[in-house]
């Protein structure tokens, strides 16, 4: 059996942690390693992220690129516009989208936690994919495209 990998890009330290304590949980047992990159420190040099790309497909990895669809209109959209950045990229990119903007996520953190990393790390302990999949269309179709089935 061969030794399969599987990295994803995240955009900032919130992602990261989403997906370590998630998503990385969720699909441990169909990877042998999963590495997970924050490209928001490369997103400037475009060709960094370009040339990691052409290594994970020259190792015969497999590899998610995570992107917030912000204010774009669609996700077929949001796709093009991932594709016009980063030429290496295929274009059955698996988004991470949610219908809350992360300004409007923190105007929910209580008064009650010291800090947002203190609410994500709260909200990570309680998190539900079955829930989360009735909530969000883009979350259960990330979900639905990785195979990834909620107990």
């Amino acid at each position: 059996m061969s030794f399969k990998q599987l990295y994803i890009f995240v955009e900032g330290e919130d992602d990261k942690r989403f997906f370590d304590n998630i998503i990385k949980l969720e699909l441990s047992g169909k990877y042998d390693s999963i590495n997970i990159i924050r490209y928001a420190k490369m997103k400037k040099e475009k060709e960094k992220v370009n040339n990691f790309i052409i290594s994970i497909k020259k190792m015969n990895a497999d590899y998610i690129f995570a992107h917030d669809i912000d204010n774009t209109v669609s996700t077929t959209s949001k796709k093009i516009e991932i594709k016009h950045m980063l030429k290496n990229i295929e274009n059955s990119i698996v988004k991470n989208t949610d219908e809350i903007t992360k300004e409007s996520f923190n105007n929910m953190i209580s008064d009650r936690f010291d800090s947002r990393i203190t609410f994500m790390i709260e909200i990570l302990k309680n998190f539900s994919i079955k829930i989360a999949i009735q909530k969000n269309k883009s979350f259960k179709y990330f979900i639905e495209k990785m195979n990834i089935i909620a107990d």
